[in-house]
C-alpha cells in the first residue's frame, strides 16, 4: 500500500533543505516484508537513470535482514529505508562508500546537537548504544557501477531492544518530525556519494567518528583493541601478539 500523504510530507521537507541534491521517486508503505525485498521488486520494473534516485520508506517490516542475513528489528516507529542511487561510473570507490555514508550521517546529528560514533563497519552509536544500522552495496555491470544501494535502519520512536536507542530517547521527546529526518537522511546519502573520491578525507574523518570500544562480533575487549581505520576502509586491530586487518567485504 502507497501513502501517498508521507510521500508529499516528505517532499516538502526535502525541497527546503536539498540544496543542490536530486529529487527523489519515493514510495512509502505501511508495512511491509523488507524494503530491501520491495526495492528489488521495485528496481525489476523501473530502469534507473542519471540523477533519478529512489528510495522506498516503510513504517514497520516484518522480516527485515541486517547483517550477515541477521534478522533486523523494525517495529512501528522506526525509520526503515532502501535507496538506490544511480551513478553509472567505473571511478566510484566501492570501499569508502560504507565510510562516506557513516561520516555523513555522524554530521547530520552532529549538525543537530547529537553527538555519535561510528561503529565499524556500519553501526552509529549514541554512546554504547545502536542508534542506525545500514547495510550499503553496489551494482555493477562489468567494470562500471551502475548504483550503489542502500538499506537503512534508524530507531526513532519505536521500543528499542535493550542493546539500542531511539532518536526520542535521545531527545528527550515524542515531538519528532519522522519526514523530516527522513528528508535528511535522502539528503545524507547524496552528499556520501558526492564525497566519495576524496579518500583521504573520508579516512581522516572515519578515524575521527570511530568508536574503539566496540569491537565487531567475533571479536571481544579482553583480547583485541582497535588501532584504527586504514586507507583502505578496512579496520585494524591488535593484541599482544598480533596486529589483524579486518575487511567490510
Amino acid at each position: 500500500m502507497k501513502v501517498l500523504g508521507s510521500v508529499a510530507k516528505t517532499a516538502f521537507y526535502y525541497k527546503k533543505i536539498q540544496g543542490y541534491c536530486p529529487h527523489w521517486k519515493l514510495q512509502y508503505q505501511l508495512k511491509c516484508r523488507s524494503t530491501e525485498y520491495e526495492l528489488t521488486n521495485w528496481l525489476k520494473d523501473f530502469q534507473i537513470k542519471r540523477y533519478k534516485p529512489i528510495a522506498i520508506v516503510a513504517k514497520e517490516q516484518f522480516s527485515g535482514i541486517g547483517q550477515n542475513s541477521r534478522s533486523w528489528f523494525s517495529p512501528k516507529g522506526g525509520i526503515w529505508l532502501s535507496a538506490a542511487y544511480p551513478i553509472f561510473s567505473s571511478e566510484f570507490s566501492s570501499e569508502t562508500l560504507s565510510l562516506s555514508f557513516a561520516i555523513k550521517l555522524c554530521e547530520m546529528l552532529k549538525m543537530e546537537s547529537i553527538e555519535v560514533n561510528l561503529k565499524w563497519p556500519n553501526d552509529i552509536f549514541f554512546d554504547s548504544k545502536k542508534l542506525i544500522g545500514f547495510l550499503p552495496r553496489v551494482i555493477t555491470r562489468g567494470k562500471e557501477i551502475i548504483y550503489v544501494r542502500i538499506g537503512l535502519g534508524m530507531n526513532f520512536l519505536n521500543k528499542t531492544p535493550l542493546e539500542g536507542i531511539s532518536l526520542s530517547e535521545i531527545l528527550k521527546t515524542k515531538n519528532i518530525c519522522e519526514y523530516y529526518w527522513t528528508a535528511k537522511i535522502l539528503k545524507t546519502i547524496h552528499e556520501s556519494v558526492q564525497c566519495n573520491a576524496r579518500r583521504d578525507f573520508i579516512i581522516e574523518n572515519a578515524n575521527k567518528y570511530l568508536t574503539k570500544k566496540h569491537l565487531p562480533r567475533g571479536y571481544d575487549s579482553k583480547n583485541w583493541k582497535i588501532k584504527d581505520i586504514d586507507n583502505n576502509g578496512n579496520l585494524r586491530i591488535y593484541n599482544k601478539m598480533q596486529e589483524k586487518i579486518l575487511k567490510r567485504f
